[in-house]
């Protein structure tokens, strides 16, 4: 009975000092890194903010809300025909896929170099019902939206707002 006391004791305590860590680093987090003392202060929590997404400027709580680059990817049959594809569209948010596709999005758009072949390789495989010859991957960058361009009825992901830059085309391999 005691041993299950002293653990009962220890587990409190761990999620006690867990509740401590996660309260100071969502306090530390909105604050300018304007600073060294900030900066010093900061340094200990940022692989918990990057690891669960929780690193967020001073200013997340404005009403602009920034939004991220977008993976996109246009499909070149062998007849000429170009089929656009947006991986993330339509997807829930708190499904795995939807997760999945954003960190291959994020991999092909930040490090391109590095992923973009093997990416293409993926893609070529995925849509093989298309007789693909190439994939061009794109970053599709989205210009500031208004509430005022809300309220007119217009949507973030018009093209007025967005901006494709061409990431890079790929050939499928035995094409």
């Amino acid at each position: 009975m005691v041993s299950k006391s002293w653990r009962d004791r220890l587990t409190y305590a761990a999620m006690s000092a867990f509740l401590a860590w996660h309260t100071a680093a969502m306090v530390i987090t909105p604050a300018p890194n304007a600073s060294r003392a900030v900066q010093a202060v900061r340094a200990p929590f940022e692989p918990y903010l990057g690891l669960f997404r929780l690193d967020a400027r001073w200013d997340f709580f404005a009403p602009y809300i920034e939004m991220e680059s977008q993976f996109r990817y246009v499909v070149e049959d062998k007849d000429g025909a170009q089929h656009p594809f947006r991986p993330t569209e339509g997807l829930n948010w708190f499904h795995p896929t939807f997760i999945w596709s954003w960190a291959l999005s994020e991999a092909v758009v930040w490090y391109p170099e590095t992923y973009t072949d093997s990416v293409a390789v993926y893609l070529c495989r995925k849509h093989a019902a298309l007789y693909p010859v190439a994939v061009t991957m794109l970053e599709a960058e989205v210009r500031y939206f208004t509430p005022e361009d809300q309220l007119a009825g217009k949507h973030p992901t018009d093209p007025e707002f967005v901006t494709e830059n061409n990431v890079k085309r790929v050939e499928c391999p035995g094409s």
